[in-house]
């Protein structure tokens, strides 16, 4: 008797091939939406994006930065860099959507990125002018040119972008010196990407020392002020000030803002000079202090404390920027008054260490703004497609 065939279906479930592709990196889904029309709708849906997006942010072990670099005065460049392994992973060019040539103008600012969307600032100068600001992804390549704000003659202005994770709205903060005659004042304004609009805050007693916030956690944004660390809720639409720092911080090139372990840290350069063998020797040390309690970042006139996580000698620098990764520190510096570098400090074995950078990642002689980027298929009301 012959023996039947049995015949397999190969035919997989809808359900199945979404848990398959949401594993999927962004740039071979950005493919597979041509495989076919049913692959496009599904890929495009607004609830595989999302958990596209919380597979990434919860999954992935890989951590990357978005950099912005250039070479002289060339075309503005942002590098996906991997903390673990330094090196490049991604090469994107800001679109050129501004009303003027951007090429040669140096007056970009990162704001900030937030589940794959990146704020950048463009303007040709920092004063008396709104800037253009933008919503980019950069993987997708669609952007969106947002509202000008209502504040226009100022004499300084910061920046901040995160996430509100209440309202699911993407927010940008901008806090601004505002000079009349011979008087200033501090103004702030926060644009809702969901109502996209700008609403003005209640005017903070302070300012960012940085010119902008130094990083988002848990739906705050956070810097150093004058007169302490100063928050803005991206929920509730407010700056809290003066709360108090570990140390007195003399200036901004002294200490950041990061985060660690899902909270808030201080890092802070401190650099001494000694005389020996007839020679001035400069010495630097790194001290990071970590938030005992997140009850001051809510505005309730709890006095915020400090643990001292540790104390680690080093070169003599400035800091740009800090990014933890585990239990390991990768600090941006600026050394010897021009020189840019990266130093790797080893939290546990109290470590630090200059590290080398890729050849296609050295070729940028200059960088300003780091954030923590994750590569998502996030789209916006407004969004244009871009080559």
């Amino acid at each position: 008797m012959a023996r039947t065939r049995r015949k397999f279906n190969p035919t997989l479930s809808e359900d199945l091939i979404s848990e398959i592709l949401v594993r999927v990196p962004v740039k071979s889904l950005l493919r597979f939406q041509s495989v076919s029309q049913t692959w496009l709708s599904l890929i495009k849906d607004p609830a595989f994006v999302k958990s596209q997006l919380l597979h990434s942010t919860t999954i992935k072990t890989d951590q990357t930065l978005i950099v912005s670099r250039y070479k002289g005065f060339e075309e503005k460049n942002y590098l996906l860099l991997n903390v673990d392994s330094r090196e490049i992973e991604g090469d994107f060019k800001f679109p050129n959507i501004t009303p003027y040539n951007y090429k040669h103008t140096s007056m970009f600012r990162l704001v900030g990125s937030a589940n794959g969307i990146v704020c950048v600032a463009v303007g040709a100068d920092y004063t008396n002018l709104r800037p253009n600001i933008y919503l980019w992804n950069p993987a997708t390549r669609q952007s969106k040119l947002i509202p000008w704000s209502s504040i226009y003659c100022v004499a300084e202005e910061a920046f901040g972008f995160g996430y509100d994770e209440v309202d699911h709205d993407f927010k940008v903060v901008r806090v601004v010196i505002v000079q009349v005659e011979s008087r200033t004042s501090c103004q702030a304004e926060v644009y809702s990407a969901n109502m996209n609009v700008w609403r003005k805050v209640p005017d903070p007693i302070d300012f960012p020392l940085s010119k902008h916030f130094d990083v988002c956690v848990n739906g705050f944004l956070c810097s150093i002020g004058k007169h302490g660390m100063m928050v803005f809720d991206l929920n509730k639409e407010v700056v809290n000030c003066a709360i108090k720092l570990p140390v007195n911080i003399s200036g901004y090139k002294d200490a950041r803002i990061i985060e660690f372990n899902n909270s808030v840290a201080v890092v802070q350069m401190r650099n001494t000079f000694n005389f020996v063998d007839k020679n001035f020797v400069f010495d630097g040390k790194i001290n990071i202090w970590t938030l005992n309690d997140d009850a001051c970042l809510h505005g309730s006139g709890v006095e915020a404390s400090w643990t001292l996580l540790c104390s680690i000698d080093t070169v003599a620098a400035e800091i740009i920027h800090g990014y933890f990764s585990k239990r390991d520190l990768l600090l941006l510096i600026n050394y010897h008054s021009e020189d840019y570098a990266w130093i790797s400090c080893d939290v546990d074995k109290k470590e630090a260490k200059i590290v080398s950078l890729s050849v296609d990642m050295a070729y940028y002689d200059y960088t300003r703004f780091i954030y923590k980027h994750t590569l998502s298929l996030v789209s916006l009301a407004g969004f244009k497609q871009f080559n």
